[in-house]
């Protein structure tokens, strides 16, 4: 996936128009800004990493051309090259090598773009785009956050960026993959191993015979019969009410259970002082 930015190509097509109007015989002193500012806007082109250049390679090698035929006019500030503004006048050659380019990007770049994806992201019911793709741990208290481990964040990530793009299954699907791995977590805090069979049954059953927190078993329970056990089966598919929901309430769980690993190893700290003579 590319990240543009949309205007870009109007702000492009603005700085570069003026490269139109130059003829063979202007001096180069009347035109420095127009060639000045053509050579900004066509710099973002001009850089391999650039997403411009990844998504529009053959319109990025023509703006690349129009660039060495700006900057063989005028080259860039600190060039030995610099020539005597005052006295510089345009060649013919000069000027129909910028035409050629500047005239090329355009029709190229159309022609790219017709056989491009550009996806507009909505916000999801209550959740914007912004936060879905870019800042998904907003969703959770920082404590929180920062309590469960890499696998579980990584998920939520997914679980974000497949809900922003309209994929409401997938985003369930990340969303209680997300849940499992703070209930392995957590599991593992309160007795330091995780149960040979791995299904929610069984994880439930641990954290009830280990002392877990009351309301995030309760609530795992409901997640379990309610939406992750029908989710199993391909005939269900979950449209945007399911996705935020299971999100939602995904969400909720998490936060219970991130409480109770962090009373868990508090807990555990303290007994270890006990023991250890620590005062």
């Amino acid at each position: 996936m590319i990240e543009l930015d949309v205007f870009y190509f109007h702000w492009l097509s603005t700085m570069t128009a003026p490269l139109a109007n130059l003829r063979p015989g202007m001096r180069l002193i009347g035109n420095v800004e127009t060639l000045a500012l053509a050579r900004v806007a066509i710099e973002k082109f001009n850089d391999e990493a650039e997403p411009l250049t990844r998504g529009f390679p053959r319109a990025a090698d023509k703006a690349r051309g129009l660039l060495a035929a700006i900057n063989a006019v005028l080259p860039p500030v600190g060039s030995p090259l610099l020539p005597d503004l005052s006295s510089k006048i345009l060649t013919e050659s000069e000027v129909q090598r910028i035409h050629a380019f500047h005239s090329a990007i355009f029709p190229t770049l159309r022609d790219e773009s017709m056989h491009s994806y550009v996806v507009k992201f909505e916000d999801q019911r209550c959740l914007s785009s912004y936060t879905l793709v870019e800042k998904i741990e907003s969703c959770f208290p920082p404590h929180c956050w920062d309590i469960i481990d890499k696998s579980a964040k990584r998920e939520f990530e997914e679980c974000g960026r497949c809900l922003s793009m309209e994929r409401y299954t997938a985003s369930g699907f990340h969303a209680l993959r997300g849940v499992e791995c703070v209930i392995r977590q957590y599991i593992l805090a309160l007795t330091s191993s995780l149960p040979r069979k791995r299904d929610w049954g069984s994880y439930i059953d641990v954290l009830q015979q280990s002392g877990a927190d009351t309301s995030a078993v309760v609530v795992l329970d409901n997640i379990r019969t309610l939406e992750r056990n029908p989710l199993m089966h391909p005939e269900d598919w979950l449209d945007v009410d399911d996705a935020v929901g299971i999100f939602n309430i995904s969400t909720t769980a998490v936060v219970r259970l991130a409480g109770g690993i962090k009373k868990t190893q508090k807990r555990n700290v303290t007994v270890h002082d006990v023991t250890s003579g620590v005062p």
